[in-house]
Order: structure tokens, then C-alpha cells, then sequence
């Protein structure tokens, strides 16, 4: 398990070529606010297990293994599932995963950075495996790419690119060059994995560093809606 040193990792806001923004800003340290609530839980929203993760926004691709040359949109809200049931829209930002796909049953947000040995490994090894017997059982992953080459100086869209390029990555891959949400993670390391129950959006595991067993464990559990 390699450090980052004192930048804590996380995902969020990424503001546009040019200046532009693709969120409204919000007061550093404190998260955004979430977004289009009728289409997600009600908080409190909190950091730690048992919480309510908040309705983050982020930009990168739905599916990386389709890229486009513009970053997309992708909320925390599109992978929301109340009733382990639902699939996406036909029309809108939805459809950008796939018109009348199923939504997932569980959700991994992976924290990776590009100059972490442990973090190319994972994502050569291990997740390639784990996303095939995952993903058409409810399981989705989401990449967030916090560092580039150097420690502490954040991935950019080049970055990602390469990335999911370099590991054939076929799930939702973002950046995050702000770190908004270190505060959800234990430690200042990489890789970092978090398990999301998406019936209710509530944080079930944070690991810093590379899950063991038991981990991937809780993840099928959280699927099978048996945790």
C-alpha cells in the first residue's frame, strides 16, 4: 500500500476547459449539496458507515470503454435503486449508460492513482476478474483517478484517458483534481475502495488499500440484498 502524502483523496467537482464549471461551487471542505433530491434519499448525509453518502457530481465517462471526446456528467443519483428494479431512462442523462439497462444492486467507487504500483495493479488484475462476475449480477464499479503521475498533483481528462485505455476499462471512470471527499476515506493511501449499497445510498465498507476476501464478500452480499 503506497501513500500519498498529504493529499487526502476523494471525488467531486471538476470545473471545465477554459474556466467554465460544470457544478455550482460549494464551501471547501464541505462537499456539494445534493443534487435533484426527488431522485435520491433524504439526508442526513454523513462520512461514515451506516451514512448516507451525499449526491456528488462528477465528470469523466459513463462507460469508459466508449469514450467521447467530452467529459460527461455523472451523479451519485444515477446509480440509485430503491427497489433493486430500476433501470435507466431512454432519454437524457441516463441514457448515456445504456437506455432500459438494469441500475445496479451495489456499488464500488475505486480510488486509484496513476503513479500507485499497487493501484496498476489492481486495475490489471484484479478488477478486470471481478467486474466480469460482477456486473451482470447487479454489481457496478465507479473509478475515480485522484492523482496523475506525480504524488499530490491531481489526474486530468489526458490522465484518465490513458488509463482506461491502458487497463480496457468498461465501467464509469472520473476525475477529481479538488479531493472533495478525502474526509470518507481512513488514510491518506491508494488505492482506496468503498462499497455503496444503492437501494438507500448508504456507505457499507471503506478500505485503504488493495480489499481482501472478505471484502468482495460484503460486495456480492450487498447484491444479493442478503448483507
Amino acid at each position: 500500500m503506497l501513500r500519498a502524502g498529504p493529499v487526502l483523496v476523494g471525488l467531486a467537482l471538476l470545473s471545465g476547459c477554459g474556466g467554465e464549471e460544470l457544478a455550482p461551487p460549494f464551501p471547501e471542505g464541505s462537499g456539494q449539496d445534493a443534487v435533484d433530491v426527488s431522485s435520491y434519499p433524504e439526508g442526513p448525509y454523513g462520512i461514515n458507515i451506516g451514512s448516507k453518502i451525499a449526491n456528488y457530481k462528477f465528470v469523466g465517462y459513463s462507460n469508459a470503454a466508449v469514450v467521447n471526446d467530452a467529459l460527461q456528467e455523472i451523479h451519485l443519483s444515477d446509480f440509485y435503486n430503491p427497489d433493486g428494479n430500476a433501470v435507466y431512462a431512454e432519454e437524457g442523462r441516463e441514457a448515456q449508460y445504456g437506455a432500459g439497462v438494469a441500475k445496479p444492486k451495489a456499488l464500488l467507487i475505486v480510488v486509484s492513482s496513476v503513479w500507485c504500483g499497487p493501484c496498476n495493479y489492481e486495475a490489471d488484475e484484479v478488477l478486470p476478474v471481478k467486474y466480469e462476475k460482477h456486473k451482470p449480477v447487479g454489481g457496478e464499479y465507479l473509478l475515480q483517478l485522484a492523482d496523475g503521475p506525480t504524488p499530490g498533483a491531481p489526474a486530468g481528462q489526458e490522465e484518465l484517458y490513458r488509463w482506461t485505455r491502458k487497463y480496457d476499462v468498461n465501467y464509469p471512470s472520473a476525475i477529481d483534481p479538488s479531493y472533495k471527499l478525502g474526509a470518507l476515506f481512513s488514510a491518506d493511501a491508494f488505492p482506496a475502495n468503498m462499497i455503496i449499497d444503492t437501494r438507500d445510498m448508504s456507505i457499507v465498507e471503506v478500505v485503504a488499500g488493495s480489499p481482501n476476501a472478505s471484502f468482495w464478500k460484503k460486495f456480492e452480499k450487498v447484491i444479493d440484498g442478503t448483507l
